[in-house]
């Protein structure tokens, strides 16, 4: 049995989880009630059993060696198109995330959600290699961006661990990434 997790509710003063603005693809699907069990229930791409260091202790020619990890590569990225095809045929509703935290997202309202209903969401992380996390939330307000753009405030009721674990290691390499660039630039 998969343990899910209540991420930290609270206040924006008393925030439990980093968040950061970014751009990222999403999935969405209405739940009947935020006790439906999801229908993400994650997936990664399974580890080749043999790695390059392997390939290389073989005896096997080096050209044959790189061949071979270079078809293991784009084989991966079929499997994960492959799957990213069927996660979208169960979650009709795209996503345009703006913001991202341990506790939720903020998305592109593109009118579909209301104040009040239950989702489940699935987020790109990564689309190569493929790092997808999901969570069931509630749709918590709507706002109106800079640009004009509304936006949904979507709060994680419900998330496995391991996602959680994901989305928060996500937020803090694209801290890091944003922290260097301001850097550079001055």
């Amino acid at each position: 049995m998969e343990q899910y997790i209540q991420p930290s509710q609270g206040q924006p003063e008393q925030r439990a989880f980093s968040r950061i603005r970014l751009y990222m693809k999403g999935l969405i699907r209405r739940l009947e009630s935020p006790l439906e069990p999801p229908k993400f229930s994650g997936f990664s791409l399974p580890d080749s059993p043999v790695d390059s260091k392997t390939l290389a202790n073989a005896h096997i020619p080096e050209a044959l060696v790189s061949f071979l990890l270079d078809m293991d590569t784009k084989l991966n990225a079929v499997l994960a198109h492959l799957k990213q095809d069927r996660l979208s045929d169960d979650f009709p509703l795209k996503a345009e995330i703006l913001e991202l935290s341990g506790a939720g997202v903020r998305c592109v309202d593109s009118g579909d959600l209301q104040i009040g209903d239950h989702i489940e969401l699935i987020l790109y992380l990564s689309e190569f290699p493929l790092r997808v996390a999901g969570a069931i939330g509630t749709v918590l307000r709507k706002d109106t961006e800079d640009d004009g753009r509304l936006s949904c405030a979507i709060e994680f009721s419900r998330i496995r661990e391991d996602d959680l674990e994901k989305i928060v290691q996500h937020v803090f390499v694209e801290e890091r990434r944003k922290i260097r660039t301001m850097r550079l630039e001055e």
